[in-house]
Formats: C-alpha cells, structure tokens, sequence
C-alpha cells in the first residue's frame, strides 16, 4: 500500500514538472510570437513614431524571453535574445525611419535562429541534433557581428556622402551669388555709362562745350563687397555724376 502511495506521489510530480516546463515553453513561444508579429509590423511602418511603438512591444516581449531563459541551460537562445533586444534598444534611439528600419530588419533575421535554438534545447534529441544546433547558433552570432561591421561601413559611407553633398551645395550657392554679383555690377555699370551718355548730349544739344564724367572719386572692393554694398555705391555715384551735370547746366546758362 506505501509503495503503490508512492508511486502515485512521483507520478503527481512529474506531471506538474511536465506541466511547468509546458508553460515556460509556451510563455517563450508566445513573447517570440509578439516579437515577430511586431518586428514585421514596425518594418511596414510608414513613419519613426510607428516604428518606434512595435519596437518598444518587442523590447518588452524580448525582455519577457530573456527573464524566461535566464536561468536556463538554452544559452544559444538566450545569447540571440540579448542580441535582439539590442537592436531594439537601438531602434527605439534611431533619428530616422531608415535606421530605425535596418535595426528592425537585422533582428528579424534572428526570430527563426532563436525559435529553432530554444526548441532544440528543450527537445529530447541526440547529442548529434543538440552540435548541430551549436553550428548553427555559432554562425548565427558570427552573421551578426559581419552585419554589424557592414552597417558602420555604410553608416560611415552616408556620412561622408552628407558631407559632400553639403559642400557641394555651399559651393554652388557661392558660385551663384558671385554670379549675381557680377551681373549686378555690369547692369549698373551700364546705366552710369547711359546716365553719362545721355547728360553729354544734353550739354552738346546747348552749346555748353562741357562733359561730365563718371569721376566721382569713390572707390569699390567688388570682391568683398555685397549686393547691397554695391547697390548703395551705385546709387551714391549716380547722385554725383546727376550733380555734375546739374552744374555745368547752371554755368552754361550763365
């Protein structure tokens, strides 16, 4: 009777460590499951604030698989879990959609290696299953770590595209304004030599034997100087040369 009594009790055990066991398993399953679906989502994003909501619920479900597996013998999966909320925690900093996006992208290529990792440790497979799943834990990670040294080598590469692309802009800025500049210049230039022309042809017309010219006395820097600068040196010379003829008008009235 003690014996049959104690048999029942292991068997009572059993089934309630076979029950706890089903329910990490599915507690893991589940968090992956939100991970994925919101990964998934967050890619399809059409904007940083969207992105950013999926990846903060794959963040906490992450968090949920690491508490899970923390204390566990599945250190495969428990080592991708970290690598995924890393990139999360990365995303969740990202200035822009395209970053945010990557990040997501990365992680997304670990839901199966860590779906395949923790099945695998919790199976009752051979030891033979159990070093092939090692293999491929093992170049998971090293996948990681090539698509962490690419993604510097083509964030480095935007940046100094960026960098380009700004000089070359301020560049074609200054060309423009030297451009108008000296338009500018020219234009007036031409009015003064108008304003001169036609002031001599009046005093001619009049019998005045006298010219003006365009010898105001005041000179200009044109290649330090700007459109305004220049605007007001014009404006001051024409004054002159108008006060000019104005005079020669009133002597050869006299």
């Amino acid at each position: 009777m003690k014996k049959n009594y104690f048999t029942i009790l292991l068997c009572i055990i059993a089934l309630q460590l076979t029950h706890a066991k089903n329910y990490v398993t599915g507690d893991v399953h589940t968090n992956l499951g939100i991970v994925s679906k919101n990964l998934t989502a967050g890619i399809e994003s059409y904007n940083l604030a969207g992105l950013q909501y999926h990846a903060d619920l794959c963040k906490k479900a992450i968090e949920n698989v690491k508490t899970s597996l923390q204390d566990s013998d599945c250190t495969k999966a428990l080592d991708l879990s970290r690598s995924i909320s890393t990139y999360m925690d990365t995303a969740l900093l990202a200035d822009d959609l395209a970053s945010g996006r990557t990040y997501l992208q990365m992680a997304e290529k670990l839901i199966l290696d860590i779906f395949y990792e923790y099945d695998v440790c919790t199976s009752s497979e051979s030891t033979a299953t159990t070093d092939v799943a090692t293999d491929n834990g093992g170049s998971a990670l090293s996948q990681l770590e090539q698509q962490q040294a690419q993604l510097k080598q083509q964030q480095a590469a935007l940046e100094q595209q960026a960098n380009a692309l700004k000089q070359q802009l301020a560049d074609q800025k200054a060309k423009k304004a030297q451009l108008e500049k000296e338009q500018f210049i020219i234009k007036q230039n031409q009015a003064i030599d108008n304003n001169v022309s036609s002031y001599n042809n009046l005093l001619q017309s009049c019998n005045c034997n006298t010219t003006v010219n365009d010898n105001t006395g005041s000179t200009m820097d044109a290649t330090t100087a700007t459109i305004p600068e220049i605007k007001s040196y014009y404006l001051e010379k024409a004054v002159k040369i108008t006060q000019q003829y104005l005079e020669k008008l009133k002597t050869c009235k006299q």
